[in-house]
């Protein structure tokens, strides 16, 4: 690879002028010389060295994103939304899957801070455990004092996040839906009770059957995990504890999907005996038969804004949280209800 000196020596001009001219910086020179400059660098396939002027800096143009699985749809968008607004500013996006293991995740910020990335963005939940909560405020501290930025696009231990999204006012929302419709036995497949959005998705449905009279009745309460295996085993816990109920709510629409996928090998309807609605309006929601109920979060838009929070932090601004409206869709899986389910 060239070096810049290379690049100035072609165009005739000093290091200095040829460095400020690569790097676009606001730097008077006349039309003429900006254009050697980029020719020589265009000619001799110069490319700035992003590790030396980052050092230069006290951080490198690279942004981490640490979600808890890729391969989950929820996170793909999220990712996607940061991926679009960092490439616009010349910043590499490293993505990083945790699989919800504090270890792992402190991990991944220790690295991060070590190779001095600009900003850290968390996308998925904080995890309830201490000695991971303190580990990270150290790395945190640093990340800061160094200029960089570290943004929450989740609930976690230490407080509400920079850019978040309506988890609570989301569950309640579709339990009032499911409500409408008529039904008042409604049961919820809960995420992990460690994770505190799954804890802010809870109190939603909590509130959501409070605001409609309904009493909650703890044995249609399933704590499992975010996937569709989390569904299947969901269902089977449920209809073992022989508790009727003709809507089921659930943490993400992942869960939603295998609860559909267990209910149909079981012979049960959907909707024609159970109504089935999830959370987040991931892309297979709308093509799964029936088409899911869920609510939408603006996934790209979320990831998009947290890293432009990143951004105004690097810049020294001080902003306010901001939280990024939901939306009740009602599709194929939702009707009122007939009668309570029952095994096969």
């Amino acid at each position: 690879m060239s070096s810049i000196t290379e690049v100035a020596r072609r165009a005739g001009v000093s290091i200095a002028t040829a460095s400020r001219v690569v790097a676009e910086v606001d730097y008077p020179v006349s039309p003429a010389t900006r254009a050697r400059v980029l020719e020589a660098a265009r000619a001799l396939d110069y490319v700035p060295n992003a590790l030396a002027r980052g050092l230069q800096k006290s951080r490198i143009p690279v942004v981490g994103v640490i979600v808890h699985d890729i391969t989950d749809p929820y996170f793909s968008e999220v990712v996607r939304g940061v991926e679009d607004a960092a490439a616009k500013g010349g910043y590499l996006v490293i993505t990083c899957s945790s699989d919800r293991d504090p270890r792992r995740e402190a991990s991944y910020v220790r690295l991060l801070r070590s190779m001095r990335a600009s900003a850290v963005i968390f996308a998925g939940s904080g995890i309830d455990d201490p000695e991971l909560t303190e580990e990270l405020a150290r790395h945190f501290a640093g990340l800061r004092a160094n200029g960089g930025a570290v943004v929450h696009l989740s609930p976690y231990a230490d407080g509400t996040p920079e850019v978040g999204v309506q988890n609570e006012d989301g569950a309640a929302a579709m339990i009032d839906a499911l409500v409408q419709m008529g039904h008042h036995q409604i049961a919820y497949l809960a995420a992990p009770r460690q994770l505190f959005f799954a804890r802010e998705r809870l109190a939603g449905y909590r509130r959501g059957m409070k605001a409609a009279g309904l009493e909650v009745d703890e044995r249609l309460v399933v704590h499992r995990g975010l996937d569709a295996a989390a569904g299947v085993k969901g269902v089977d816990a449920l209809l073992d504890g022989g508790m009727g109920f003709t809507a089921l709510f659930c943490s993400t629409d992942l869960v939603a999907l295998g609860a559909m996928r267990r209910l149909r090998e079981l012979g049960i309807s959907v909707p024609g005996q159970v109504s089935v609605a999830g959370f987040d309006d991931i892309s297979f929601a709308e093509m799964t038969s029936p088409r899911l109920s869920t609510v939408r979060l603006p996934m790209r838009e979320l990831g998009a804004r947290g890293f432009a929070h990143a951004v105004n932090l690097m810049a020294g601004k001080t902003l306010m949280a901001e939280t990024l409206p939901h939306e009740v869709v009602l599709r194929d899986s939702t009707a009122p209800p007939p009668h309570t389910p029952a095994r096969s």
